[in-house]
């Protein structure tokens, strides 16, 4: 699914993070995302998402006008960010399960996805408790269940240790060989030119 940002502007407090900012992503293209803090990168990953309204401009999800009312657009994306997005007071698996209905998808795949990203063994730890890298695999899980065409990354690598890392690249594979559109967030320049087929910079 392609995405299409046109003359896209937001201010914060009369302060402009992006003046007619235009970007074309085709369908199964994987864009990679840089710039210093406070360059707009997670502020643009939300807007698209549809998380934060937009002041100027439009956003196209495969042709149609963002809208975060529309259910179309919104189950089209999956923006995994740095924001818990997560139920703390439920189990991994209460919360994937409870994401899984409110999506209709099928909840006998919930715990297969769970160990897919080596949280089996803790779907019945409340979330509260989860260390970093285990709720960046939870929100990678959550990823898996909803399949969206365009998948929003904001610095995936956070948190994950080695074996982590070792699975985010396998997930990422097969995203790719399933032409998912990717626009993913990352201070590493090295890992976004070995893993996008190309890169913005903001500055």
């Amino acid at each position: 699914m392609n995405l299409d940002i046109n003359n896209l502007s937001k201010s914060f407090y009369h302060v402009p993070v992006f003046q007619s900012f235009s970007i074309s992503i085709k369908s199964g293209e994987r864009v990679g995302l840089f710039g210093p803090n406070g360059s707009g990168k997670t502020t643009l990953l939300k807007m698209i998402s549809g998380i934060m309204s937009v002041d100027k401009g439009e956003i196209l999800i495969g042709n149609i006008l963002q809208d975060s009312e529309n259910i179309k657009t919104r189950k089209s994306i999956y923006y995994l960010g740095h924001s818990l997005g997560l139920y703390p007071g439920l189990t991994g698996n209460e919360n994937i399960s409870f994401i899984s209905k409110l999506y209709g998808k099928s909840e006998l795949l919930v715990l297969d996805v769970l160990k897919k990203v080596g949280l089996g063994k803790l779907e019945n730890k409340l979330v509260k408790f989860y260390s970093q890298g285990m709720l960046q695999r939870l929100k990678l899980a959550t990823a898996i269940i909803l399949n969206p065409e365009i998948i929003l990354l904001d610095e995936p690598l956070n948190g994950l240790d080695n074996e982590g890392l070792d699975l985010f690249k396998k997930v990422y594979t097969e995203w790719e060989e399933n032409s998912k559109t990717i626009f993913v967030v990352s201070h590493d320049q090295e890992w976004l030119k070995n893993f996008t087929s190309r890169t913005i910079e903001l500055t």
